[in-house]
């Protein structure tokens, strides 16, 4: 049987060296410090995994993952860096819809673990992944039309930005608001959310937790951070664990998150019609040390999606 293909780019050829080393035994593994010679590479070849380094010479890592989505869509994208720049790690969501970010230095058995569920996962998935023809647009189009508007989640305590958001998109969106988080197990259990936009925190408390919980139980929900972010650490954890869509900065900008909408659902529609697809989503379960620390309402809301989960399958 052909082994599956990786390509790892770096910088230090030391670090190649013992990147071939640990996967020549399990994939067909391709080395370079050259980002022109690896996009040859992945256009002449089925890749099923790129791994790069952020900080290079010539190429920043987010450049070269990007290049690496538009050439070959269906390889899984890996960034490993040993600087966690803030920009960079928002650049790789935004630009390079990248499956993990990880940090050097890397444990070994923690990098296998991740490259071969990438590797399982492009397998699964090389067959279907493709753009819609034209045909396939006009019907998808016109099975919307008839529908009611796209339903979004905004998850904010400030008022004022469902309303501007309300306002904005209310001929192309129909936008729901929680404040809370006993309000939006509410409405997620009553209505069918393809978009949900939140920020990292509300009425004072880190509810990312939840965004990793909600993308278990529902992997073709989009996730749009629209936050002020400060820590790059959490930005790795919103890729890592909650495969977020987008991070947006506030304050708000329209025109930036209506591309990042329309975006959102379009790709949220294409994993209703191939649910096989949420798999290039996939999440690591929250665990139980985890979930000790949660507050008492952060258990609450995610005990009660944990029995919505359940009745779902």
């Amino acid at each position: 049987m052909q082994k599956p293909k990786i390509a790892f780019i770096d910088d230090e050829p030391r670090i190649l060296r013992s990147l071939k080393m640990h996967f020549r035994q399990s994939h067909d593994v391709f080395i370079t410090t050259d980002a022109n010679e690896l996009m040859q590479y992945v256009s002449e070849h089925e890749v099923q995994v790129v791994v790069s380094d952020q900080r290079m010479p010539d190429k920043q890592g987010t450049e070269v993952l990007r290049e690496v989505k538009e050439a070959s869509p269906n390889t899984i994208r890996i960034l490993l860096t040993g600087y966690a720049d803030l920009n960079a790690v928002i650049d790789s969501v935004n630009e390079g819809e990248i499956y993990r970010y990880i940090t050097k230095p890397w444990q070994n058995d923690e990098l296998k673990k991740v490259v071969n569920k990438a590797t399982e996962i492009a397998q699964q998935t090389q067959d279907i992944l493709h753009e819609p023809s034209q045909a396939d647009d006009i019907q998808h189009n016109a099975a919307y039309s008839s529908n009611t508007k796209r339903n979004i989640l905004v998850l904010d305590d400030n008022e004022d930005i469902y309303q501007q958001m309300k306002q904005h998109f209310k001929h192309t969106y129909s936008v729901s608001w929680a404040s809370n988080l006993e309000q939006a197990a509410k409405l997620l259990q009553k209505k069918s959310f393809g978009v949900t936009i939140t920020d990292a925190t509300l009425n004072g408390e880190n509810i990312t937790p939840i965004v990793y919980a909600l993308k278990n139980i529902q992997p073709d929900l989009m996730v749009l951070m629209l936050t002020e972010f400060k820590d790059a650490h959490m930005v790795i954890d919103l890729i890592n664990k909650g495969q977020v869509y987008r991070c947006l900065p506030r304050p708000t900008n329209f025109t930036m998150m209506s591309i990042s909408l329309d975006r959102a659902f379009d790709h949220h529609e294409k994993l209703v019609k191939q649910p096989i697809l949420a798999a290039r989503h996939h999440v690591e379960e929250v665990t139980e040390s985890e979930a000790f620390s949660f507050s008492d309402r952060l258990k609450g809301f995610f005990n009660k999606f944990r029995g919505w989960r359940i009745s779902r399958q």
